[in-house]
């Protein structure tokens, strides 16, 4: 009963009693999917994890049934601050399958000490599974230790010169190779935020300068670049209009239904309910 309470509230019992996601579709016609949720509030989360665990189901379902097991339109998940959402529970093994049936994911994180905490056994499968690792910049230990890992060794050619003077004096020359860091934790840390790191599956790796957003061609659409904030949930054009006549309005058969109150209930709720309900007709019978 607890877990559904919330749905006992009116504005969520609006968004969830009818269903308008085509969620399918997705894979099969270009289609953007906006997930905006708080990061300071937690509280309606469950939601977004419904989402994304009905939208993995629903897209593997359609590749593997309609499709040979890969979909026609990538599907491509941008899951930003995903410290803050709410995933599925078997995220892990849905990473590991996703790939052949046409469907990636972008997981952005403060640190690597976020996805530890979240995926305590599974964060270093996690980041096997994705072929693709870019560092932007940060200051969280662990991770400047793992770029550093992950970036190798450099082999430094070493001379050294020795000479003795007096009588026998010699001299001698020493080559030797040494290996170090390509770029120390503390080098990691103190990267130019003009640049970032790429790392590549099967590839060096790559330093290279960031993408300045504000020179995108599209920027003047966007707040930074000038235009007005894009208000979410607000439909400024509609799809399609019905007109009726008086006359059918007018009709009894048209006449608008007595509004009705209702209540979700758990089985046990339901349960409890029938039981107390067979309990008070025995009292009217006796």
């Amino acid at each position: 009963a607890a877990r559904l309470e919330k749905f006992n509230l009116e504005s969520l019992a609006k968004l969830t009693i009818t269903d308008e996601l085509d969620l399918p579709s997705l894979g099969e016609r270009k289609t953007a999917l906006f997930a905006i949720i708080p990061d300071n509030d937690t509280s309606f989360n469950f939601l977004v994890s419904i989402l994304y665990t009905q939208l993995f189901q629903q897209l593997f379902h359609c590749a593997d049934k309609k499709h040979g097991g890969s979909l026609p339109v990538h599907v491509h998940f941008v899951l930003d601050e995903f410290a803050n959402l709410s995933m599925p529970s078997d995220f892990q093994k849905i990473l590991s399958v996703m790939r052949s049936r046409n469907v990636s994911v972008s997981i952005i994180l403060q640190n690597l000490a976020q996805l530890k905490a979240l995926y305590e056994k599974d964060w270093e499968s996690i980041m096997g599974n994705c072929d693709e690792f870019v560092y932007l910049g940060g200051n969280e230990q662990q991770t400047h230790k793992y770029v550093s890992e992950l970036l190798g060794k450099e082999t430094i050619d070493t001379n050294t010169y020795g000479r003795s003077t007096g009588r026998s004096g010699n001299y001698s020359t020493n080559y030797q190779n040494t290996g170090r860091e390509l770029m120390t934790p503390d080098e990691v840390r103190m990267l130019d935020n003009r640049y970032s790191l790429l790392f590549v599956r099967g590839e060096r790796p790559v330093k290279d300068l960031k993408y300045d957003i504000l020179k995108h061609p599209n920027i003047a659409l966007t707040e930074d670049g000038g235009a007005a904030p894009f208000l979410h949930g607000i439909a400024d054009k509609a799809d399609f209009s019905i007109q009726l006549t008086s006359a059918f309005l007018d009709h009894e058969d048209n006449q608008p239904a007595e509004p009705t109150g209702y209540e979700l209930l758990s089985e046990e709720d339901l349960q409890r309910e029938f039981e107390e309900g067979e309990s008070f007709n025995d009292q009217e019978k006796e």
